[in-house]
């Protein structure tokens, strides 16, 4: 694909139409994220959904970057350490920040790090 063209985008899009997860899924161009919410006390099922993920991507022969597969654990539970994803036997990296989308999202779902990130590049260009 070529990339800064919206020709890469487009077919990128069209490949991946097929991919359905029973887990809550945003994709936008290049880029995949699998949501869950589940509660204290219960047991993720994040491995099945990257296991499926996995699967289709097989199938379909594309690849998946692990270096661009990056776990976050959001609100309370992230004090907790969770058993961490695995993609072909090699643990996802664990994040407590990441950039989505522009926004700079955070596990305790602060504006914090956001607007540091925002204030920085402001800086730089003035």
């Amino acid at each position: 694909m070529t990339q800064g063209s919206w020709l890469g985008p487009l077919i990128f899009i069209i490949l991946i139409d097929d991919l359905r997860l029973q887990w809550l899924m945003h994709k936008y161009l290049d880029d995949m994220t699998i949501s869950e919410t589940f509660v204290k006390d219960t047991v993720s099922e994040m491995q099945l959904a990257v296991n499926a993920l996995i699967e289709w991507s097989e199938l379909n022969r594309m690849n998946i970057n692990c270096k661009k597969t990056k776990e976050m654990v959001l609100g309370s539970i992230s004090k907790e350490s969770p058993t961490p994803l695995l993609i072909a036997a090699k643990p996802v990296q664990q994040v407590s920040e990441y950039k989505f989308l522009g926004v700079t999202v955070n596990s305790r779902l602060k504006w914090d790090d956001h607007i540091a990130a925002i204030a920085s590049k402001a800086a730089k260009q003035l």
